[in-house]
């Protein structure tokens, strides 16, 4: 019989922390240069809105709440960082094909948020459907990619 992976707690924080600040920050500058930059919008707009899932609708009005959203990007971010690298813990295969199971793991992302801002009364409906496909694109190549990536990386310095 195999025994189980033995799981390191501190490992995969340290990997999510790591992970998810550079997943969190390629989504937004995707996002930024795709969305924000041909709207002629600042990055700080997405992030009160982002703010505005948490703390109610008034933190679209003030901009002090981009400092707010920021934060939440980023813990959000580390969270499903940490996520995944819990996955990739108990799944070597996860590792093995980081590029396929980064790429499965931003849709999954993108499809689970959804569904957390439908249930919080924040989705809203894509405009049309490049900026579907858009949304897409940014959270499977741009986050979840990333993601899967430096666990991948982090996980070989650790354990060689």
């Amino acid at each position: 019989m195999v025994a189980p992976p033995r799981i390191s707690w501190p490992r995969i924080a340290a990997t999510a922390v790591v992970a998810g600040l550079a997943g969190g920050t390629l989504f937004d500058l995707y996002l930024w240069a795709t969305t924000l930059v041909p709207a002629h919008q600042s990055v700080l707009a997405m992030w009160q809105w982002t703010a505005s899932t948490v703390f109610g609708k008034g933190a679209l009005t003030d901009p002090r709440f981009a400092a707010a959203g920021a934060v939440v990007n980023a813990l959000v971010s580390v969270g499903w960082a940490g996520g995944y690298a819990y996955v990739a813990s108990v799944n070597p295969l996860a590792n093995r094909r980081w590029a396929m199971s980064g790429v499965v793991y931003g849709l999954i992302v993108y499809t689970i948020m959804q569904t957390i801002l439908l249930a919080d009364n924040n989705f809203t409906y894509p405009p049309n459907p490049n900026a579907f496909v858009n949304a897409l694109v940014a959270h499977a190549a741009f986050f979840g990619l990333p993601v899967a990536y430096v666990v991948r990386a982090m996980g070989r310095t650790s354990a060689s």
